[in-house]
């Protein structure tokens, strides 16, 4: 097992068990993707120029819900230079990853401050902008759908007729509301576990709206006719992307190709298309390639975010502490088109309750349409938002019980063996290890929760904790091919997006055919030629891909023993492999290091040693059912953990200072712990920006802060408080070495542990985030 002892922004310091393999699974390898990202090499979307291309430029909605009542483009289409103008009348195509009701370009009416409109293409960037001056339209304001309870009131419908869609399966609208899906969990009899209760808690708590603010805003290269189209991009999720962009312009699948640049930061947002489809457009009118480059107020006004949300949690407990019934109703403001919110509310669903043993729950969960840009994936799918919830409830109840927060949750956490809300007897769970380690790092047991220091700051503690599941049922696919110097070259659709996976699958190969990690690579992401690889999301790709990458290795030792066999002229059944050995069963002394192939001459003149590796969990997924979600492996693999915080508020000002963060997260095997504690590290650091300072401010139903200097993240010098990292190993039986997820985690016990804290140091208790100074200055009376 691995863990920091002490982390800080300088040196970490390992303590390490004795290990006998001379495979790198386990070792901290710097990460293959470093060198060209720090020297300047590595090549983004914006980077990337192809011969004759056009530039793009869109003409974004000024208003909230309009109609669109004439266009005028004549002016712009006029000025010297500009190629191709286009607005939905012509480009009016839908697309849509769970409903197809995104149009290419808003037709008839506009749905949110922002929607693209009008788009255009010129010979240089700065003709395209001064075109989108010469466009003239008139629009007919409509009310607009601002808020949740707006959306809940259903006076003014943001989508008119739901049937009219084409749904792609797992979403549940309501006609003639604003509800584009629900989702249920039933388990036990809620009325009977609140009878049996002796203390009960009921809360609101409310997560506001994000932006992902990648460094690398959004960016797409299209080159299309109307038989084929070529686009150069950084996304996510390549195949879903082609699947979208062939079922909205009518090509077939094998006629788009998508080839990935690197990914600048993408957190959910690079998942569906957003430029894609209107450079597409534009490149079909051209005739020629478009590029489109979003600027940093295009990004906050028409690109994705994370969905507010606000919850109603009522909670039941016995005297001793123990949980007997917990209701919850939520409603997630998805924007003006469905994207990725019902996934997003079914994964959340799952995990609403936590990782507790709780007898009776119940889950009553609805995304909604509004006027307000598009809510979609955001680290961790929404586990971040319902661990806010349930882990600031856990604290009331506490507090009403008169108990420690780490006692009551250790005292109800899941354990081996025990039932979850789901109806499945959970195994691997090391929830309940992660809490203690994680109060061990900030002294909890030796410190009060809350105290003065000397100058009059506030001092307080929290903790927090979650579960959180993994896309399923999904398939991943890898293909390794020995090169003919004995290399490795592996192809996988997995994005490398900063959570190591180039390093990571290296490894893992490495782990299983003995040759160093260093001669082993990862090819570019291009539909082409990439096997297929559902999605990098969900903290999937290590899990899925190791397992195919593991597959595939162990194809290639076969081929390699048929190969050596033939050199030897040996049966192949004599032929064994050890510790990156061939030799000779009955004659040990006749043997080839693996690392030696390239030159033994063995692979000249052969057939090429090619092995295709897959994975997929639809064999072990146990559908939920529709009506009440129970499934007794809605799942493949569940991730938990826990984050303690300790911080300092100023009673004055009200501003919250960060002391110090323990996390502990259970990674089932820590394949490069370096880098699972730098996921953890950056995580912590994203989260307490959740927590204490981003917030998208609508006003009129218009985006008032969509730029970096009104919208805050945190910067290197947030980061000026100590964290210490621990890496709990609790091995998953079907993950390659025991895996499990890690890069969306660590984002989501932070708010809620930050938000405890600070509610133990002013002495009341705080429900929202982002926390503002004057929630910690008002009392309630």
């Amino acid at each position: 097992m691995y863990f920091i002892i002490q982390w800080d922004y300088n040196q970490p310091i390992f303590c390490k068990e004795p290990s006998v393999s001379i495979y790198p699974v386990g070792e901290s390898l710097p990460r293959k993707d470093g060198k060209a990202k720090v020297t300047g090499k590595s090549k983004f979307g914006a980077d990337i120029n192809v011969r004759g291309q056009l530039y793009g430029a869109i003409l974004h909605s000024p208003h909230a819900h309009a109609k669109i009542v004439s266009v005028d483009v004549s002016g712009a289409a006029s000025l010297p230079g500009v190629r191709a103008v286009i607005s939905g009348a012509d480009y009016g195509n839908l697309f849509g990853s769970m409903i197809v009701d995104q149009p290419v370009l808003a037709k008839d009416k506009v749905r949110y401050w922002g929607e693209p409109v009008i788009a255009l293409a010129a010979d240089d960037l700065r003709t395209a902008k001064e075109a989108l001056k010469q466009i003239k339209i008139e629009y007919e304001v409509l009310p607009a759908v601002e808020t949740i309870e707006d959306a809940l009131k259903a006076d003014v419908l943001v989508h008119e007729d739901w049937p009219a869609y084409k749904i792609l399966g797992g979403v549940h609208p309501v006609a003639g509301t604003n509800i584009v899906d629900t989702f249920v969990l039933k388990h036990g009899n809620i009325d009977e576990g609140f009878k049996q209760a002796d203390a009960v808690a009921e809360n609101e708590f409310y997560c506001s709206m994000l932006q992902h603010v990648t460094i690398e805003t959004h960016a797409a290269i299209a080159d299309a006719n109307e038989s084929s189209c070529h686009i150069i991009s950084p996304v996510q999720s390549p195949f879903m992307v082609r699947s979208m962009i062939a079922g909205a312009f009518g090509y077939e699948l094998e006629s788009v190709r998508i080839t990935c640049t690197e990914i600048g930061g993408g957190f959910g947002c690079k998942v569906e298309p957003r430029l894609e489809p209107i450079a597409v457009a534009l490149s079909r009118v051209s005739g020629r390639p478009v590029k489109l480059v979003n600027e940093r107020d295009e990004e906050f006004a028409a690109a994705l975010c994370r969905a507010p949300v606000k919850f109603k949690l009522k909670t039941g407990a016995a005297k001793d502490g123990k949980l007997t019934a917990q209701s919850i109703t939520i409603w997630w403001d998805t924007g003006a088109y469905a994207t990725l919110g019902p996934r997003v509310n079914y994964n959340a669903g799952f995990a609403a309750n936590g990782p507790y043993r709780i007898p009776n729950s119940f889950v009553d969960s609805y995304c909604l349409v509004s006027n307000k840009t598009l809510g979609t994936a955001y680290r961790g799918f929404g586990v971040s938002e319902v661990a806010h919830a349930h882990e600031l409830q856990m604290d009331a109840l506490a507090e009403k019980l008169g108990m420690d927060p780490l006692e009551i949750r250790l005292k109800n956490v899941l354990r081996d063996g025990q039932e979850s809300v789901t109806g499945e007897v959970m195994q691997s769970v090391g929830a309940a290890e992660c809490l203690e380690k994680a109060a061990k790092a900030i002294d909890w047991q030796n410190k009060p929760l809350s105290w003065t220091t000397p100058d009059g700051k506030m001092r307080g503690k929290g903790i927090a904790c979650y579960i959180k599941v993994t896309g399923t049922p999904s398939t991943t696919s890898c293909m390794l091919r020995m090169n003919e110097n004995g290399s490795v070259t592996i192809l996988s659709g997995a994005r490398e997006m900063g959570q190591g996976v180039e390093t990571v699958l290296p490894q893992i190969a490495s782990s299983v055919l003995g040759i160093d990690a260093e001669h082993i690579i990862m090819s570019p992401v291009d539909t082409a030629f990439t096997p297929y690889d559902k999605t990098t999301t969900s903290s999937r790709s290590t899990f899925h891909s190791g397992n195919a990458v593991i597959q595939a290795a162990n194809l290639i030792l076969e081929q390699l023993k048929s190969l050596v066999a033939k050199k030897w002229k040996a049966d192949i059944s004599g032929i064994q492999f050890k510790d990156g050995v061939f030799f000779l069963k009955d004659n040990p002394s006749l043997s080839l290091h693996i690392g030696d192939v390239g030159k033994s001459g063995i692979l000249k003149e052969e057939p090429p040693v090619i092995a295709i590796g897959s994975f997929g969990s639809k064999d072990v997924f146990d559908p939920p059912d529709p009506h009440t979600h129970q499934s007794k492996r809605p799942t493949i693999m569940w991730m938990m953990g826990a984050q303690a915080a300790e911080v300092e508020v100023d009673p004055g000002t009200g501003r919250t200072r960060i002391i110090k963060i323990g996390a502990a997260h259970d990674v089932g095997k820590a394949i490069n712990p370096s880098n699972c504690l730098q996921q953890i590290e950056g995580a912590v650091l994203m989260g307490a920006g959740n927590a204490l300072m981003e917030e998208m401010i609508y006003r009129e139903g218009e985006l008032v802060n969509g730029n970096m200097v009104d919208y805050k993240v945190p910067t290197s010098m947030d980061a000026d408080f100590e964290t210490e990292v621990v890496l709990v190993e609790h091995p998953h039986p079907e993950g390659p070495y025991g895996v499990k997820g890690i890069g969306e985690p660590g984002i989501a016990p932070t708010p809620p542990a930050i938000c405890s804290a600070i509610s133990a140091a002013c002495g009341h208790r705080i429900t929202s985030i982002p926390v503002k100074c004057e929630h910690v200055l008002f009392r309630k009376k």
